[in-house]
């Protein structure tokens, strides 16, 4: 029998100098209440809020009489709705005997939600269970309502329980290759057994039913059992955001949430650390699949939640993770060993432990070097015990937190819920605070520092090495993720150095940060109307000055982005590799005279694009002006070091290397950008031209990089028109660029397909991972076509619920599984379907091709009423208010930046969609994406095979149809690999021939299978598979008996010659890419639709 975890019924009290702070009252300032209509009780917090001042929405915190506590929160700009409950508990809670189970419960309890414009997901952390939702705003009730039944009568049908365990299964599956997921899993293994975080807590297939079944238990019943131990109220925390009333919500919250049952439950907490002196002073190794070299350094700390006012994790993170002069990272860079370092409180701590965290990412000869590297790290801890807390540092930190909190700006609707839910469930935090603990820091508390630093020793440390090519010989297998690994003590030389005084002369604190912004006036005035488009100040040769000055937030905050276009950046996949690792270097010499920025509030990028390099800085705008300066300095006079090249030389060549382990749905995503994408590289692209790759080169690129220049530039936010001019002024100077003329700008084409449907076959670049995928692009007319592109954001609003309904929820093809659209600029619209599957890609394209040919029908029949609701769903989403000046300048970016200008799409988009009607809905459909019905019907599926799955010969796609190959794909994903492609084919021609239905062609290839397998391990349990009701092997051979117009397009021989096969059925197969790619036209380039008519 499983051992079962000891738990608490409460958390000691400290020993030693810190004691636990008093829990949080929900009593106190709390007064009796009664709801209007459904004369319920509940008590309303009466005390003050620490709401930001800039917040303009209100809330109201409640408690139910069945002790929930919710948050409601009124916008009245709000056009979404939205709630988050989460439950107190977590994958910690997890029975030994069935891993996962937490999880489980979440894929069970929560259904996908999309009606009225919405969505929903939920997640399953250590000690938390958040289900969330999001609906039109006008559709909030009756969505809480059906939210509540959830967790007041939950269905947990019988006969979604196995369809569900897949689900996990699959999402397990999909992390199977994903470092993150796999380390993240070998520390927990190595965890103390006697504590529950030892666990699995993903779970798959085997920990769920497997397990279920070898010990004789209904794996629902346990279900059962878990949700009515744990799901009880007094440990769930809701937030509810909506345009209605403060009144309105509170009385829908109270109505249909007191109905939750009251168990008279604390979370479950659990005697003891994950990580014992059992578990401190070892030394793991593991093997990484990307291209990666790793070092954590993880020690056990006390649960510092109580401590929320003081945040010590926060302050020692800050110094540790330190990226300006002294710090740690400086002097490992200097050296040449490290390019990143990250230190704070671990996000796998929970209630009654924590954990602090350091990782540093290592170059090659920092590999070689970890020891010293540990050493280095152990000296920067010495310095700070020595030095005790440094009060002046936590005041620049609190400082800058209290101008965060007084200037916060708004942000998504959903996040605010989630995240807001989840802080509600720390116990210490009073209800005043809720609002204002995840940003502000308050109290300087030395002896808290002093005894919280005193837990980063030697003694409690534990170290893991992470690198795809170590020189350890690994003696153990993670049993989950197949990782291999093996773990040793500390060496006792490392130990006895860590131990003893260790001084390193560069290592000091840091200096007084110069970024904190001192000047908060706002500049703008209050006006009844907001612009919603900027004003073009300049357009002239290598200019593009576009700037808005805020009239909507008024808070003193700015927004620039520029593009400096330079056609040497892109024009070959040599110099793309030499702007991809130009970027790095800048990066990398940026750092030190940066970070204080970003420390203080200031954040930016600088990245390499097709077009050439884009700079965008955000932030409070009294010194971003003083960045962007130092920004473009630094980029126009930027000199190469010997050490930067050989470390960000092996970095770029490094993530070149790991795209290859991308998962399925990312490679098929580059190749489907790339068959309709006119100018783009790939990564193998690159790879072959990385030899080429020396310093020399890469200065002499830089140097010549802005010859010849063209600034396309837009500031927003809290300026004046004249800070404006001055600061495009100010880049083209420090630039120093020759105009880029118009004839030699690299604008983005779209490439241009003629009418058929064309397949493009792939292989995965890594044999490890067991999905395939199908990206399946339908194409629906060109982007510049106004009335087209809103019924296709109609049509893909509509399809999404039902294809994930089908393919996902019942079909169970895959945990990814999505449908969307996509506009090519200057090009086509597509609309686009998505599934990552274990299954044939064959399968899985007919598939998508079924749900296409039976989607029409659901259209044809859709009530007026429904239809009016997709409309005035999408009406909404289009209507939705501009939260915060980075999402207002990021949409006015996008229309320059496309070439489009259309500032008034949003308007456009409206007036269109009042006179769509479902008819015109239908004729659509019917001229671009019906198969059989359209007249020049374009569809593109890229796929890519799984190493795992045979896949078919040229010869076998030009003489069998796809029927065939789905069937003999679907038998060979049942555990048959023997029967042929031919045996296949034979049997569905007698099947034909003898007009048998879909059973009898079964039992004749099962007849077929077994005499061919007579003896054989494992012959029962695939026929077992195959008869199932839902088997695959099943619905291919329906498939196969279906018979289709053939949509062969324009004929084009010449395509035969270049090695593309023709299906039967007259699809084009090809499998090189680059070939097919060279034989299609490029699109125009997009056409503004307004005059550029510049005000200077």
């Amino acid at each position: 029998m499983s051992p079962v975890f000891e738990t608490l019924p409460s958390l000691p009290t400290r020993s030693g100098t810190q004691c636990l702070p008093p829990v949080a009252s929900f009593e106190t300032n709390f007064e009796s209440r009664t709801s209007v209509d459904s004369h319920t009780a509940y008590t309303e917090f009466v005390g003050e809020l620490d709401k930001s001042p800039s917040d303009t929405r209100a809330y109201r915190l409640i408690r139910l009489s069945n002790g929930l506590v919710a948050m409601v929160v009124h916008d009245k700009e709000e056009s979404k709705a939205c709630a988050a409950l989460d439950v107190n508990v977590g994958s910690l809670a997890d029975p030994q005997e069935l891993q996962g189970l937490a999880h489980f419960c979440e894929h069970l309890l929560f259904m996908y939600l999309s009606a009225h414009g919405g969505y929903s997901n939920a997640y399953t952390d250590l000690e938390d269970t958040c289900y969330y939702f999001e609906v039109r705003y006008d559709a909030l009730g009756g969505a809480l309502d059906r939210f509540s039944q959830f967790f007041i009568e939950p269905l947990f049908t019988a006969d979604c329980t196995d369809r569900e365990v897949k689900a996990v299964d699959s999402e397990h599956k999909k992390n199977i290759q994903n470092d993150m997921w796999r380390q993240y899993q070998l520390e927990k293994e190595l965890s103390s057994p006697d504590h529950p975080f030892s666990m699995f807590a993903t779970g798959n297939y085997d920990t769920l039913s497997g397990a279920a079944r070898r010990m004789g238990v209904d794996l629902r019943e346990r279900l059962l059992d878990f949700h009515a131990k744990y799901y009880s109220a007094d440990i769930m925390r809701l937030v509810v955001v909506g345009r209605d009333s403060l009144d309105q919500l509170t009385e829908w919250v109270v109505s249909k949430f007191s109905g939750i049952q009251s168990k008279g439950l604390t979370k479950p907490l659990f005697k003891g650390h994950p990580l014992t002196a059992r578990e401190m002073g070892q030394m793991i190794y593991l093997k990484s699949i990307r291209e990666q070299r790793t070092l954590d350094l993880t020690f056990a700390l006390p649960d510092l939640k109580p401590y929320h006012r003081s945040k010590p994790a926060q302050y020692l993170g800050s110094l540790l993770g330190h990226e300006g002069r002294g710090s740690i990272l400086s002097c490992l860079r200097k050296r040449g060993w490290a390019t990143t370092i990250v230190a704070g409180r671990a996000p796998t701590s929970a209630e009654g432990f924590d954990m602090f965290k350091i990782t540093v990412s290592l170059t090659e000869p920092g590999l070689e070097n970890y020891t010293e590297v540990v050493r280095m790290v152990f000296a920067y801890i010495q310095l700070l015990q020595s030095k005790r807390p440094q009060r002046w540092f936590h005041d620049e930190l609190r400082r800058i937190s209290e101008i965060e909190y007084r200037f916060m700006e708004k942000y998504d609707a959903v996040a605010l819920a989630s995240s807001l839910a989840s802080v509600m469930q720390n116990r210490y935090l009073s209800a005043e605070c809720m609002l204002s603990d995840s940003v502000r820091l308050k109290d300087f508390d030395e002896d808290l520092l002093v005894w919280t630093q005193g837990f980063l020793k030697p003694d409690n440390v534990r170290i893991v090495l992470a690198a795809r090519d170590l020189d350890v010989e690994f003696d153990r297998t993670e049993k989950h993720y197949g990782l291999d690994y093996r773990t040793e003590p500390i060496s006792e030389q490392l130990m006895h150095e860590i131990r003893g005084d260790l001084e390193y002369d560069e290592l000091h604190l840091p200096e007084p940060n110069q970024f904190i912004p001192d000047n908060m006036e706002v500049k703008s005035e209050r006006h009844d109307t907001v612009c919603e488009a900027p004003t073009l100040l300049k357009l002239a040769e290598g200019l593009e000055l576009w700037f808005k000055q805020d009239d909507r937030f008024f808070l003193p905050r700015g927004n620039v982005r520029l593009l400096i276009e330079t056609p040497r950046a892109y024009e070959s996949p040599l110099t793309s590799v030499f702007n991809q690792l130009f970027m790095m270097v800048l990066k990398d010499t940026l750092t030190e005279i940066t970070y204080d920025a970003e420390i203080a509030g200031l954040w930016f990028e600088i990245r390499d694009t097709i077009e050439g390099i884009v700079v965008h800085i955000d932030g409070f705008n009294d010194k971003l002006l003083q960045l962007l300066e130092i920004l473009v300095k630094t980029l126009r006079t930027c000199k190469v070091e010997q050490t930067q090249f050989d470390v960000y030389s092996r970095e770029v060549k490094k993530k070149l290397d790991n795209a290859r382990h991308s998962e399925p749905y990312g490679h098929v995503q580059t190749n489907t950008s790339f068959l309709n994408q006119g100018i783009m590289w790939r990564f193998m692209d690159k790879l072959a031209a990385f030899d080429l790759v020396t310093i020399d080169r890469l200065q002499l690129f830089i140097d010549s990089l802005f010859e010849q220049t063209r600034v396309q530039m837009l500031v927003t936010g809290n300026f004046e028109e004249r800070e404006a001019v001055a600061a495009a002024s100010m880049v083209q100077s420090l630039l120093g660029s020759r105009a880029l003329p118009e004839y030699a700008r690299r604008v983005p084409r779209a490439l241009l397909h003629e009418p058929g449907v064309y397949v493009h076959h792939a292989l995965m670049p890594e044999k490890g991972n067991v999905n395939s995928c199908v990206d399946y692009s339908v194409y629906t007319g060109m982007t510049s076509d106004h009335r087209g592109r809103v019924v296709l954001d109609l049509l893909s609003l509509i399809m999404q619920e039902p294809f994930f309904d089908q393919l996902r929820t019942k079909e169970q093809l895959g945990y990814i599984t999505y449908s969307t659209e996509r506009k090519y600029n200057g090009g086509h619209m597509t609309l686009r379907l998505l599934v990552q599957s274990e299954a044939s890609p064959i399968y899985v394209r007919m598939r998508i091709d079924h749900f296409l040919r039976e989607f029409r029908s659901r259209l044809d029949e859709m009530t007026l009423e429904k239809f009016d609701g997709y409309v005035s769903s999408l009406r909404v989403a289009r209507e939705e208010k501009i939260k915060n000046l980075f999402e207002e300048s990021g949409r006015m970016w996008r229309h320059v930046s496309s070439g489009y200008y259309e500032f008034d799409r949003i308007a456009t988009d409206l007036e269109i969609l009042r006179t769509v009607s479902q008819r015109e809905l239908l004729e659509f459909w019917d001229m671009y994406v019906d198969k059989q019905r359209a007249s020049a019907y374009i569809s593109l599926a890229a796929t890519i095979w799984s190493t795992k799955i045979a896949q078919p010969t040229d010869e076998e796609l030009e003489k069998f149809g796809d029927g065939v190959h789905a069937v003999h794909g679907s038998l060979e994903h049942d555990g048959e690999r023997v029967l042929s492609v031919e045996h296949v084919d034979r049997v569905l021609r007698q099947m034909d021939e003898a007009g048998d239905d879909e059973e009898r062609a079964l039992e004749r290839i099962i007849s077929e299978y077994e005499s061919m397998v007579k003896g054989e391990a494992d012959v029962e349990k695939a026929v077992a598979k195959m008869r199932k009701p839902a088997s695959h092997v099943r619905t291919a051979i329906a498939m196969a008996r279906e018979q289709n117009k053939p949509v062969c397009g324009k004929a084009d021989n010449g395509l035969l010659n270049m090695g593309v096969v023709r299906s039967p059925s007259g699809d084009w197969l090809f499998r090189e890419a680059s070939a097919f790619r060279a034989t299609l036209r490029q699109s125009g380039a997009p056409v503004p639709t307004r005059p550029l008519v510049p005000k200077y």
